[in-house]
Parts: C-alpha cells; structure tokens; sequence
C-alpha cells in the first residue's frame, strides 16, 4: 500500500509538472523566441501563444508592435522616396548640413557641380567643396538664424568659371530633430552672360546711332550758319549725309531683323527650296557688286544636290549676308567662292574669300552681335556688326549650325550646315 500511495504520488507530481511545463514554461520560450524575431526584424514563427492569458497578451500585443512596425516602415520608405524623388528632380544643386556644417543629404546635381562620387556620412562641407566664401555663408546663417544669399564665381571643379547663387536657410525653426543649414546652389551663369548681352547690345547701338546723328547735327549747323554754300561743298555735304543715312538705315532694318528673329514666337515660311537654282539666282544677282570691285565669283555645287524644306528669302538672306561680308574684306582682282554639298545628311553651303582673315583669337566671337574683328575697317566699309549674327539666328532656326575658319593675309570661309529631310 505504500508503494502504492508513492507511485501515484510521483505520477501526480509529473502530471503536475508537465502542467506547469507546458502552461507556464514552454509559453515563456515561445515568447523569448518571438520577441528575438520582433528585434531582429525577421517574421515570426508565430503571434498565437494560447497557453495561458498572460502569454497569449504578449504575443497579442507583439503582433500590435509588429504591424505597427511595419506601417511605420512603410510610411518611412514613402517618406524618403518622396524627399529623393524632389531631390533628384532639381535641377539646382541641394545640399543640407548640420550645426557643425556636416553634409547629412545631398542631391545628385549637387555631385555633378563639385565633381563627387557618393560621400561618406559626416563629410564636412568644406571638405568636400574646398569654397571658402560659401562655407562662411552656411557659417553665418546658422549663427545669425537668417538666410544668407551670394553670388559666387566657382573657382574649380568641373563648374569652374560659372556662377552660382548660393542661398543659404538655417533649419533651426523648422526641424526639432536637427539644427543646420540648407545650401541651396542655382546657376545663374546664362542669366549674367544675357544680361551683358543686353548692356553690350545697348551700348553698341547708342554707338552706332551716335556717330550718324553727329555728322547730321554737324552738317545740319553748318548750312544753317551759313546757307550759302558754293555748289560742289553743298554736293559733298549731301553724299557725306546721304551715305551716313543709309548706313543708319542698315543698322536699323538689321537690328530690327534681329529683334524679330529672336523672339520667341518667330516662324519660318517652309517650302520646297530648288539649291542649286537659287545659287545660280543669287551669284547672277551679285555679278555687278562683283566687278565693281573687281573681283572674280565662282559657284560650285555637287550633282546630288538636293532640294531643302526651308523659308527660301531668309536662305537668301544669309547667302547674301555671307556674300557682303567676302566682297567688303576682300581686295581687287581676288576670288568670292560660293559652293554648296551634301555632307552626311546636311547640306553645307559655304562662302570663301581671299581678304585680310580673322585672328584666331577673334574667331569665335565673330557670330556675336556687333563684335568686329577690326572695328576701324569694318566702320569704313560700312558694316553694321550684325550680319554673321543674324545669319547664326536663322541657321539655327532651320535646325543648323554655322562655322568659321580663316588665316590671316590669306581669307576667311564661313560655312553654315542646313538638315535635308529626306522621304521615308
């Protein structure tokens, strides 16, 4: 009977502890194992720990902090997508640094201005721009709490010689998290050169006014002094004046050429132009300019020639252009070429002279507005400083392009490259 007793007291002690096992121990590693997993970031095996109410609340609630996890994730991928997406779509260079002037987030256009690869976190700013004056911007507008903005000249790097405006914004007021800076880097390099442009343009043509309206004044006050004037004096005042008028005029008609073609709602009168009998047209056209001055033309095209979809009087316009500028620079007894060939699928019509050539140093700058590589000369001939201009603008209207090549004493050719269009 003892033993008995003593069987069925060690049976009901295993049952009992088996009990206390699976209600109470196994639970527990259960809950060790899905808490590791909650910390590793890796799915869990399972949420659902039913063998007693205090573990079933604690996988319960991991499942809450799981899923909360997740959507707080998710929400932060969406987050950071969205600020690269506006980061990579900029096309000024960003860069946000913090109160110790760290770089923590660039943009790609940032990279590309100052050349860098990706950067490790942490780089100092100066470091990676080597730009005194901009690290001296972010230095005060983070000291002083206010936006700062300079224009600066960038000195090296694959952006040197342009200008940026550098804007400076401290991130105080608007980050709890992070005190600093967003640099903000916009290039205004075209914006300078168009405004010089302007200043330049009106500068030429106040010049170019100036010098007509002068020599009027000055012979208008000598015949009202004294109106009297021998014949042949008042001959020569009146060629003197009416030369002076025409060359105002050209300014005039030209600068108003230029203006119309550069607005942004000029359009072409397209048709089918025939090459080579507008050249054999235009060269009839030129035979007494030609031996006024002496000089001997030769046109040459090749046979395959083709027809070209183009405004035919603004084609005529650069030809003739072209034409004047060969007749004024060259001197007597010497060659105007015009000729015209197919190079790849353009069409390059060029006008060559044996006059006193361009230095090299002058040559591209040739096409810009007034820009003359010998202005006493080109002031005598007459010229308006306007033609090569003009010519770029309605080359590039067609869809082309212009060049220049010349050796001083011995000519000038200058070449412009019009799109055929041929039928599919």
């Amino acid at each position: 009977m003892g033993w008995f007793a003593l069987c069925l007291l060690a049976a009901v002690l295993m049952v009992t502890m088996l009990a206390v096992w699976r209600r109470w121990i196994v639970p527990w590693k259960d809950v060790e194992e899905l808490s590791q997993a909650v910390v590793d970031k890796r799915p869990p095996r399972k949420f659902l720990i039913s063998a007693n109410p205090q573990s079933r609340s604690i996988g319960l609630a991991f499942e809450r902090l799981t899923n909360r996890q997740r959507e707080l994730e998710e929400r932060f991928r969406e987050g950071e997508f969205s600020v690269q997406a506006v980061f990579g779509a900029m096309l000024d260079g960003l860069v946000v640094v913090d109160d110790r002037r760290r770089v923590r987030m660039m943009n790609r256009e940032f990279r590309r201005v100052f050349g860098l690869e990706e950067s490790a976190p942490d780089a100092p700013l100066l470091e990676l721009i080597r730009h005194a004056s901009i690290d001296r911007l972010v230095i005060e507008a983070i000291r002083t709490r206010e936006p700062q903005r300079e224009s600066i000249r960038m000195s090296r790097g694959p952006s040197e010689g342009r200008e940026m405006e550098v804007s400076a914004v401290p991130l105080g007021e608007n980050s709890a998290q992070m005190e600093g800076a967003v640099v903000l880097f916009h290039d205004v390099t075209q914006l300078r050169q168009v405004e010089e442009m302007r200043r330049d343009f009106v500068a030429n043509v106040s010049h170019e006014l100036r010098t007509p309206l002068s020599i009027f004044r000055g012979y208008l006050e000598t015949l009202l002094d004294d109106p009297h004037q021998p014949p042949g004096e008042l001959l020569r005042i009146l060629e003197i004046m009416e030369r002076h008028s025409d060359r105002l005029n050209a300014l005039v008609e030209d600068v108003l050429s230029l203006a119309r073609l550069e607005s942004p709602g000029t359009e072409l009168d397209l048709s089918e132009v025939n090459l080579a009998e507008l050249l054999h047209a235009i060269m009839r056209d030129w035979e007494k300019r030609f031996a006024a001055k002496q000089l001997k033309s030769h046109l040459n095209f090749s046979a395959d020639l083709p027809h070209l979809q183009a405004d035919e009087n603004r084609l005529q316009e650069v030809i003739y252009n072209l034409l004047d500028n060969a007749v004024k620079y060259s001197q007597p007894g010497g060659t105007v070429s015009l000729r015209a060939e197919v190079v790849a699928d353009r069409v390059r019509i060029s006008v060559a002279d044996q006059g006193v050539g361009i230095r090299e140093a002058d040559l591209p700058r040739i096409f810009e507005r007034f820009y003359r590589a010998d202005k006493a000369r080109s002031r005598e001939l007459g010229g308006t400083g306007l033609g090569l201009s003009i010519v770029k603008h309605i080359v590039q209207l067609h869809g082309g392009a212009v060049e220049a090549a010349s050796e001083p004493g011995k000519g000038t050719t200058i070449s412009v490259f019009l799109p055929v269009h041929r039928e599919s």
